[in-house]
């Protein structure tokens, strides 16, 4: 396959490691990445639900792991992980509370093999609100908090994205693509349910037509270039990524909301935002931040970048979290 992005391959002392581990009686899979296992190690937890970033990683993460050691997990019933398991007996096991404790499982787990005593947690979108339970149930275990695209509730984001959506298609004046997407009002409903997944999916493919969403031709050929997802891998794009995911969807609709686990942090708390993003709104995210106390914070925010902010503009992606971020965890 010619499009193939080449795969960097790394060296001793440092580790290029995809395995397999059971987790919470499930088989996840991990894949460790760095130049240099001494450096610091950074958790990340990927958005969705079901939206690995193992797949895109050659996009954004190769620079960052000169200076980290970075975990990817595809997390229950996303990406590899998928294939390792029976789908639906997982679904069965699937909940807020049991991703939490899959995530201070991996944990421990990586704490273990990499002989670290504490590591970075990077959430993204869902991630972020794993990510923020996780520091706030367990802040021992984390030195520092960083959030991509953080969600702070759910239900509201959703709301502000539809609005933003609206009044995109408003502005272009195309009649047809106005009635449909006023016909989806309200947005969102009340409870999760297959007619809440249905306009979804529809707002979902409106706000990637309107540059509002990640989707279309440039978000399959970055998964089809990916070389650390064999063909089958990549095969989980085609699924209904969703179904697989529903304890998880119907907490965010009917009960995700982060302001529950408090705004006062034992670590440092970092956000980076798009804000041209339309799924964890902005406005939403930097409301919240003000609130928070910590040892230490910064809002980083990028005028020219959506939800995906860490391949909308890479550079300035890796620049922060090497030249800014670490600095002010591990000083200069």
């Amino acid at each position: 396959m010619a499009f193939l992005s080449k795969r960097k391959r790394i060296e001793a002392p440092g580790i290029d490691l995809m395995e397999t581990v059971t987790i919470g009686g499930v088989s996840q899979v991990l894949y460790f990445r760095g130049e240099d296992t001494k450096k610091p190690v950074i958790l990340f937890l990927h958005g969705g639900p079901g939206q690995p970033l193992m797949p895109f990683l050659h996009k954004f993460q190769y620079e960052l792991e000169k200076e980290y050691t970075i975990v990817q997990w595809d997390q229950r019933n996303s990406g590899k992980t998928f294939f390792m398991n029976d789908p639906e007996s997982v679904l069965e096991t699937l909940s807020f509370e049991q991703s939490l404790k899959d995530a201070h499982e991996v944990t421990q787990y990586i704490k273990q093999k990499l002989n670290k005593n504490q590591m970075i947690v990077l959430g993204h979108s869902w991630g972020s609100v794993l990510g923020t339970a996780l520091v706030q149930t367990y802040p021992h275990d984390y030195i520092a908090y960083i959030s991509l695209g953080q969600v702070v509730n759910f239900r509201e984001n959703e709301r502000m994205g539809f609005d933003k959506l609206r009044n995109a298609a408003n502005t272009k004046g195309i009649k047809k693509d106005i009635a449909a997407i006023k016909s989806l009002a309200p947005y969102p409903l009340e409870t999760y349910d297959e007619k809440l997944k249905e306009k979804l999916l529809k707002v979902r493919t409106y706000q990637a037509k309107y540059g509002l969403a990640e989707g279309g031709v440039k978000f399959l050929l970055a998964v089809m270039s990916s070389p650390h997802y064999s063909l089958k891998d990549k095969g989980y794009f085609g699924k209904d990524i969703l179904r697989y995911q529903e304890p998880i969807m119907r907490f965010l609709f009917d009960e995700c909301d982060i302001r529950n686990f408090g705004a006062s942090y034992d670590i440092p708390v970092f956000y980076i935002m798009g804000e041209q993003d339309s799924t964890t709104p902005y406005i939403a995210a930097k409301e919240y931040f003000e609130e928070i106390t910590a040892p230490q914070k910064a809002f980083f925010s990028f005028s020219d970048a959506g939800h995906f902010v860490m391949m909308d503009n890479k550079t300035e992606f890796c620049r922060v979290m090497l030249k800014e971020i670490k600095p002010l965890i591990y000083g200069r």
